[in-house]
């Protein structure tokens, strides 16, 4: 059961962002049918390494698109992108001794829908207006 659906609505534009965005869904979606059916810890830990790396990776396509196109707001991103990579480590840290599934269940999709229809917006908005 995916819990991120109609991803249509989360677009925003660049297609390859976009691509990036709904892999990410798809992790997501798949962690917590995974959680559902009752996840280990080693299992949390290797979820949360597969988006840590997937995450970077996009992170990285994502700034240096911003970087192309002279994005303003570059700098106040890429710490956004470190907070959110950040939080992962700190989540992946406690889930050895802790149960935290549903945190960061509930860290991910916050910050992704968030993320992407906000501050992913923005920057989709400004490059957009540049290519017309």
């Amino acid at each position: 059961m995916a819990l991120i659906k109609d991803f249509n609505k989360y677009k925003i534009g660049i297609e390859l962002s976009d691509k990036h965005h709904k892999n990410l869904i798809d992790i997501v979606n798949e962690l917590f049918d995974t959680l559902t059916k009752g996840a280990d810890s080693e299992t949390i830990l290797f979820f949360i390494k597969r988006l840590n790396t997937y995450a970077n990776a996009h992170f990285k396509a994502e700034e240096d698109l911003m970087l192309d196109y002279k994005y303003p707001d570059l700098l106040s991103h890429k710490v956004i992108h470190k907070k959110f990579i950040d939080k992962l480590e700190l989540i992946a840290q406690r889930a050895k001794n802790e149960s935290v599934g549903k945190e960061l269940v509930t860290f991910l999709v916050t910050w992704l829908i968030d993320h992407i229809l906000k501050e992913d917006k923005k920057y989709a908005d400004f490059i957009l207006k540049k290519e017309n």
